[in-house]
């Protein structure tokens, strides 16, 4: 498979996989996200007899989704600038490589991030964000009080696929806004 193929091929898994994340992060919908992360952000309830708890449970959610978005946001920005530096002229044939192996890497820790949020989610954590950059992972779960065993089960998880050690890996609870 020749250079140009294999980017292109890179690009479209790229792409999918933040259409991905996107729609595994709002479930379909969309919002306006320009709040501050330590601000709840406003939900519109379309139903008058809606519970007020359900309001919390949505500024709760909202927690999570704001960080996706932001990651997917400088995510794009990295995409957009490996692409055009390996679509550009003028940079040198070593430049363009090292751009296409920066792109392969950040594909490889979008797949990783996804893998590990959708892997806690399956093993019964509400929702969780992850990320991964070098060797620093940092995951933040939803959850109150995590038991010891719980902690060791995401650090297992966390290093069995990304590779790095189970003291590595850095588990923080989030409880709510």
């Amino acid at each position: 498979m020749n250079v140009s193929r294999k980017i292109m091929t890179l690009s479209i898994l790229a792409v999918t996989l933040t259409a991905v994340w996107w729609l595994a992060g709002l479930g379909g919908e969309s919002r306006k996200t320009d709040v501050p992360a330590n601000e709840a952000v406003p939900v519109i309830i379309d139903d008058p007899e809606a519970n007020p708890g359900e309001l919390e449970l949505e500024e709760y959610e909202a927690f999570f989704v704001e960080y996706r978005l932001e990651r997917d946001r400088v995510r794009g920005k990295e995409l957009e600038m490996l692409n055009g530096m390996i679509g550009n002229p003028d940079i040198s044939q070593e430049g363009k490589k090292q751009a296409e192996e920066q792109l392969l890497a950040l594909v490889e820790t979008m797949e990783k991030e996804l893998l590990v949020e959708n892997m806690l989610k399956a093993h019964g954590f509400a929702d969780a964000v992850f990320f991964y950059r070098g060797r620093m992972t940092n995951v933040v779960v939803q959850a109150e009080n995590l038991l010891d065993q719980e902690f060791l089960q995401i650090a297992e998880m966390v290093s069995g696929v990304t590779g790095v050690g189970m003291e590595e890996v850095t588990v923080v609870e989030h409880s709510g806004p």
